[in-house]
Order: C-alpha cells, then sequence, then structure tokens
C-alpha cells in the first residue's frame, strides 16, 4: 500500500506553513482547538482525493489573502507494483531517501521510489494538481498524470457522513470486500423494468381519469403516440446501479442511517477484512459517538495496535481514552504559531508514562508539574473551594496538574512538557531540592516555579503556614481517620520533654496549636510509615485543601498564601 512520507501545506485557512514527516500506520495529531490538526486532514485529503468539482472560497485562505496560493504537497511512497511500472510512470519517478527525509529527482539506490503530487489553488479557487518533477516540462502532461495516479490510489475518509462506504458504490469499501466481482447491472436493469411495470399498474387505477383526459385530448389533436399514453417511470431516469444496493438491519432499516460512532467502527472492520483495502484513512475527531470500550475497538479495527500495519491512517482527537492507548510514536502534538505549525516529537521514555496515567494533561494548555500526590491533592482541593467562591477554575483555563512521584523525576517531567509546547509550572517541597541549574534554566525559559521555602516541605506549610485554629481542625481531621490514642502519642513523641498534647474535646472544637505542638505534628505527619497527608492518596489533601486552607488562606504565613497565588494567577493568564 502507498502511504505519505511527506507533507507540505501553505497558506491553507489558519496554516501558513507546515512540513511534516507521518510515520507509517498510526498517526493521531492531538493540539487545542483551532490548532490546525483538522486543516491537515482536509489538506491532505483535498490533495488524495482530486476533486475537481470541488471550490475553494477566499476562508480557505490563510488569512484571506487569495494573492498567495494555497500549495499542499504530497510525497508518496512504497508505490504498488501498478504505480511501480516504468513504461507508463518511470518519467514520473522521484526518489526519497527516508533517512534524510530528502527528495532527489532522480530514483537511485538507497532511496525508495516516490511520487511529488502538488494541489496549487489560486485566486481562481479552482484546483491543479501536478506531478512534481524536472524532466517533464509540460504543465497538461504533469497534471494529467497526477490524476491518473490519483485514480490508482485508495483513499478511506470517515471525516463527515460517510454513508457511500455501506453501498455497494464503486470504491466503497463493500465494493472492495465483494472482490470487486460484481456483475449485477443485468439484475439491477431487470429490477428497473419491474418497478415501472408495478408502478404502471398502480398509476393505471389512481390516475384513470386524468389519463382518460390526456388520450381524449391527445386524439381530438391528432397526436398519435400519446393517444394510448399511461404513467409509469420515466425509464430515461429511473436506472439502478450498485450504489442504489445498501445494508439494511432485520427491520429493513439502512445501515446508512446508524449513528455516526457505529457507522465508522463497522467501515473500519470492513475495511480490515477487504482484500484490497485502502492505501490511506483519515477520521477526524476519532471518539465521536462512540463509548470508551467502541474507541478502544475502533483503534484495533484501523490497525493502530498492529505493530507493523500497511494501512496509515491520519486521525484528530480530544478525547483521553485515545490518548492513553496509543504509543508516544503515534502522537503528535500540533502547535499552531501565527498560522506556522510545530510538531514536537513526543519522547516516549519520558512521556510514556504520562500518557498512560495523566492523558488529560496532553489535550490541556498548561500543566502544573506537582512533585507528589500531595500537591495534586492542595491543588485540587483548592480549585474545589474557588470553584465555590465563584473564582475562575483550573479546568476554565485549561490547566491540568501532574504527579511527577517525587522530587527527582520532576524537572524531567517540567522540561518534556515545556519542550511539547505546553506552558509549565512546578510546586515542589523544598526539604529535598532538584539540580538548581537545571531548575534555573527551566525557569529562564519561561517555566513558573512555587515551592516552600526554608526547607519547607508541604506538611511544614499544613501546620506552620495555617493559622493555629485551622491546623487543630486538621489534627481533629487525623484523629477522625486514624483515631485519638495513635495519633496523640505521634504528636507527644515529637514534644518536648515535659509537655503533652492533651487536648479534650471542648479543646479540639475551640482552641489553637501553640508553635511546639505545630512542629511536632509536622514531625509526626511526616514519619515514612504513619504520613498523615499522604497515606489515603489525595483524598485526604484534597478533602483539608477545600474545607481548611481555601477558606483559611487570607489569614495564612505570606510564604504560603504567596506561593498557591502564584500558581492560580499563573494559570489565569494563559
Amino acid at each position: 500500500m502507498a502511504r505519505i512520507a511527506r507533507v507540505r501545506i501553505n497558506n491553507f485557512r489558519g496554516i501558513s506553513s507546515f512540513e511534516w514527516h507521518p510515520r507509517p500506520g498510526f498517526n493521531c495529531l492531538l493540539g487545542a482547538g483551532d490548532s490546525g490538526k483538522s486543516s491537515i486532514l482536509e489538506a491532505i485529503g483535498w490533495c488524495l482525493s482530486a476533486n475537481g468539482h470541488r471550490h475553494a472560497t477566499d476562508a480557505d485562505f490563510h488569512g484571506l489573502d487569495t494573492a498567495n496560493p494555497i500549495d499542499i504537497s504530497l510525497v508518496l511512497i512504497d508505490l504498488p507494483d501498478r504505480l511501480l511500472r516504468l513504461e507508463t510512470y518511470g518519467f514520473y519517478h522521484r526518489g526519497f531517501d527516508p533517512e534524510a527525509r530528502e527528495l532527489e529527482d532522480e530514483p537511485g539506490r538507497g532511496l525508495k521510489t516516490a511520487f511529488s503530487i502538488t494541489l496549487r489553488i489560486d485566486w481562481t479557487m479552482q484546483g491543479r494538481w501536478s506531478l512534481d518533477t524536472a524532466r517533464v516540462e509540460d504543465e497538461g502532461d504533469r497534471h494529467d498524470m497526477a490524476l491518473r495516479v490519483l485514480r490508482q490510489l485508495s483513499l478511506l475518509q470517515l471525516q463527515d457522513e460517510s454513508t457511500s462506504q455501506l453501498t455497494f458504490s464503486r470504491g466503497s469499501v463493500l465494493f472492495k470486500l465483494a472482490e470487486e466481482t460484481l456483475e449485477l447491472n443485468g439484475a439491477l436493469a431487470d429490477a428497473s423494468r419491474a418497478a415501472r411495470s408495478v408502478f404502471g399498474d398502480t398509476a393505471e387505477s389512481q390516475l384513470k381519469e386524468t389519463l382518460e383526459q390526456v388520450r381524449s385530448i391527445a386524439g381530438d389533436l391528432g397526436i398519435g403516440p400519446a393517444v394510448g399514453a399511461r404513467a409509469t417511470l420515466d425509464a430515461s431516469q429511473v436506472t439502478l446501479r450498485p450504489g442504489n444496493i445498501a445494508l439494511h438491519d432485520q427491520a429493513w432499516v439502512p445501515l446508512t442511517r446508524l449513528g455516526l460512532g457505529s457507522s465508522r467502527l463497522l467501515i473500519a472492520g470492513l475495511q480490515q477484512k477487504a482484500k484490497s483495502g485502502a492505501d490511506i484513512g483519515l477520521i477526524d475527531e476519532l471518539e465521536s459517538g462512540l463509548e470508551p470500550h467502541r474507541i478502544v475497538r475502533l483503534l484495533q479495527a484501523l490497525g493502530a495496535k498492529q505493530p507493523n500495519s500497511d494501512f496509515q491512517v491520519f486521525a484528530t482527537t480530544h478525547s483521553p481514552v485515545v490518548v492513553r492507548e496509543l504509543s508516544a510514536e503515534q502522537l503528535l502534538r500540533v502547535c499552531n504559531i501565527d498560522g506556522v505549525i510545530e510538531t514536537p516529537a513526543i519522547d516516549p521514555v519520558t512521556m510514556q508514562g504520562p500518557l498512560r496515567l495523566y492523558p488529560e494533561a496532553f489535550l490541556s494548555q498548561s500543566v502544573i508539574v506537582c512533585e507528589g500526590a500531595g500537591e495534586v491533592g492542595l491543588l485540587r482541593g483548592l480549585d474545589h473551594y474557588r470553584i465555590g467562591q465563584g473564582l475562575p477554575s483550573l479546568t476554565a483555563s485549561g490547566t491540568a496538574l501532574i504527579d511527577a512521584r517525587g522530587v527527582g523525576n520532576i524537572l524531567k517531567c517540567a522540561k518534556a512538557f515545556h519542550q511539547l509546547g505546553y506552558r509549565v509550572a512546578i510546586l515542589r517541597d523544598d526539604d529535598a531540592q532538584p539540580d538548581a541549574e537545571q531548575e534555573k534554566l527551566l525557569v529562564a525559559e519561561g517555566c513558573e516555579l512555587a515551592k516552600w521555602p526554608n526547607d519547607h516541605a508541604l506538611e511544614h506549610a499544613v501546620f506552620l503556614g495555617l493559622p493555629g485554629d485551622q491546623g487543630l481542625e486538621v489534627v481533629r481531621r487525623m484523629i477522625d481517620l486514624f483515631g485519638r490514642q495513635s495519633i496523640e502519642q505521634q504528636i507527644n513523641n515529637h514534644l518536648p520533654q515535659g509537655q503533652s498534647f492533651g487536648f479534650d474535646m471542648a479543646d479540639l472544637a475551640d482552641g489553637e496549636l501553640t508553635d511546639d505542638q505545630r512542629h511536632a505534628c509536622v514531625s509526626a505527619s511526616m514519619a515514612q510509615d504513619k504520613s498523615w497527608l499522604k497515606r489515603r492518596g489525595i483524598g485526604v489533601m484534597e478533602e483539608i485543601a477545600c474545607d481548611v486552607i481555601g477558606p483559611a488562606l487570607d489569614h495564612c504565613q505570606p510564604w504560603m498564601r504567596e506561593e498557591i497565588d502564584k500558581l492560580f494567577d499563573w494559570a489565569d493568564d494563559a
């Protein structure tokens, strides 16, 4: 099967310039809305479909500038035998070096035999295809041969409604599944005649008076052929073709009426079984109309789970299910910077884990990389509180939270997201620091850094940053979770000799922590085998942040309040 080795797009819709070398098999584009993902698929479809009846509009030109033509160029390699015939196509063959990603005008040793096809649309709004080669100067010949080549290719488009694929029209997946051996013209002609006969008999009885008037008037006027006039279907208009044959369900409802997701899934499954399948597939918003388990099934049907699929697919998605199911190599991040499309590679070593754990982050605009689950819970809880107060939320600003799972991973994760074009912020403890020079470089490149001061960890922020009465409220919640005896004993173990926690129930409700008790709570809560805030996942910290820290934030220590405000202000500025 032929595949695309290079895509170049200039001055098409929101794209001023774009160059990409897609991989064999499955290619899925992800990025912010209006970044140009769908336009890339549309451009590929325009170039490969050779639809001479399609007319562009001013809106198809970048910046509505019709003075600069639309240019869409594709390099095709792995050509089937029918397109390698030297006597037919030899003058138009070129050579492509897949390692250097360079196109040569002549085929040669170590090069893939290739076609370079360009679609150009100028101010006349008419598209003109051409096979690019320096060996043939006549533009008309290059145009005619380009159309001839494109007719030899098979394109499966699942962009919108694809109902024709569920009929036996020529080129449909059903036609290919039948191995193109359909000999139905005779049967369809008989069916057309039978339909005219049946309708004619019905019309004869229902239109009897009208027909008698027509015959009488024709006789009076001497129009012989109309004297015996009958009403039936027009033989010149009613001709059944294979395209009129469609699949139906048990109740004789056409399967062309299936929902978008179901029809796409069925077509993809049929395509997989067809012996002469499509070379290239296009599917925009892959997840449309499908539940998560059927999204996975569609990916399987499109060959996304096959390591060496011959079927090259170009898809777009906004679904975390799709992101989670695909490998890093199959995903392409699309960044549109004033019309120039950049596609930074997603490093499989660094990012495959986050793709599985936090697929939503790859569909966001901004990412806060947190040192651990406690920091994720803190920001989630504060976000819930802010929403209740009518303040902007992190989700509204397109911000996702990532658990780096330790200070040793935080800069590596932040750098990887930064290189992919995301806005990145970091929230970390200061009891253990990452590489200072690397962190300084990330901050200089535009990453935001929020951290607790003076070797503090999250536990310091909770018990030293909060007012004393709110710190005691946190202790009360720990007692509810882990029992009074256990929590008091742990605090007493870290108090100066002669002191005891010793709050009764009334004090727990109305009192506040002393400075010694605050520091004892920090030490007790950080004990690795007794960690209060992390022992039960992010839920404990999320609840404390929403119910305790959020309402008290204005009265917290400035160093705590400033770091938290810094992150939410950064997210709001997206």
